[in-house]
């Protein structure tokens, strides 16, 4: 159980490019500490997901990018597996640290912890720390948790008895199932349309049983190239991002392949990242990242991930 922390100023903070599960989960919490007269804010690393904003304007909450922790006496970390998805903020050793989230193999430890890789997003969890600490659920808290769900479950498709279980709870709440939809929902701008056709232009198409298994790499956008490829036809996409100084993995696979072959990206691959990477990589069943400063091993990564692939599913056939 997390217990809310009396009398101490509190710093909430989400992973890199905040995504709308990380915010929707942030500004709940911080909702239910405003209602408990526990100050917070809740900060960024660098910047959060386009599609994350018009839920961060509804919850009429604020964020810091990059904060500086040395005024806090408590920080909540929440959605984020491994120290690499906070750079450049640093997690301090001389401050109470709570963490929840749902990814395999979380490397973030702190004195009180809620880590459930079963739960399908940190939205679901957030409703019962929120309960734990006797925070009303008002309309506004429902919808936002209801918005993490719908997102990270990919609108239901990787819900499992439990969500469903939770939704109808935030619906008896009053959460607005129709008004949570046109929230969440954002088409892509031009960039990450254009992302999206040029991954499809750099792809490698792979084959096993009938299932397709793919390897791209764009200049940005990973995340959203990966769950495209998936509408397009794949169930695992992997794929890569160079930046200056940095070198990005994302990959989805679908609820198929998952529940079929028992594929867990974020348990066979993405947690087993380390030693080849050179950073920490995470996940969980249907989603892994990884983040690391080491572009010269990039060819190895991608050996290692094809790899775990065929030692999970069996020999990969080239197209």
């Amino acid at each position: 159980m997390i217990t809310f922390p009396r009398g101490k100023k509190v710093a909430i903070l989400v992973h890199h490019n905040a995504d709308i599960d990380a915010i929707c989960s942030a500004t709940s919490l911080l909702l239910g500490f405003g209602q408990k007269n526990i100050k917070a804010i809740i900060g960024v690393p660098n910047s959060m997901a386009r599609q994350a904003k018009p839920l961060l304007e509804y919850s009429g909450c604020n964020i810091k990018v990059n904060p500086n922790l040395e005024k806090y006496d408590a920080i909540f970390i929440l959605d984020t597996p491994v120290p690499e998805q906070l750079y450049p903020i640093k997690i301090p050793r001389d401050k109470d640290i709570y963490v929840i989230d749902h990814h395999e193999n979380t490397r973030i430890r702190g004195i009180q912890e809620y880590i459930s890789p079963r739960r399908k997003a940190t939205c679901e969890m957030i409703l019962k720390v929120l309960k734990d600490n006797n925070v009303v659920i008002d309309k506004k808290i429902a919808n936002l948790l209801l918005a993490g769900i719908v997102s990270d479950t990919n609108h239901f498709r990787l819900a499992d008895k439990v969500t469903f279980k939770l939704v109808v709870e935030l619906l008896n709440y009053k959460a607005d199932l129709k008004f949570v939809f046109d929230l969440v929902h954002n088409p892509p701008e031009l960039s990450e349309r254009l992302a999206k056709l040029r991954g499809c232009k750099n792809l490698e198409i792979y084959k096993f049983k009938n299932y397709l298994i793919t390897f791209s790499e764009v200049e940005s956008h990973e995340a959203a190239v990966a769950r495209g490829l998936l509408s397009l036809g794949a169930n695992v996409s992997v794929v890569f991002t160079e930046k200056e100084n940095e070198l990005r993995v994302s990959a989805r696979a679908d609820n198929t392949i998952i529940r079929l072959e028992n594929l867990n990206l974020g348990l066979d691959i993405f947690s087993r990242l380390r030693e080849v990477s050179g950073g920490n990589g995470g996940g969980h069943d249907a989603a892994g990242s990884l983040n690391t400063s080491h572009k010269e091993r990039k060819s190895d990564i991608k050996k290692f991930i094809f790899e775990k692939l065929e030692e999970k599913l069996g020999k990969l056939e080239k197209i």
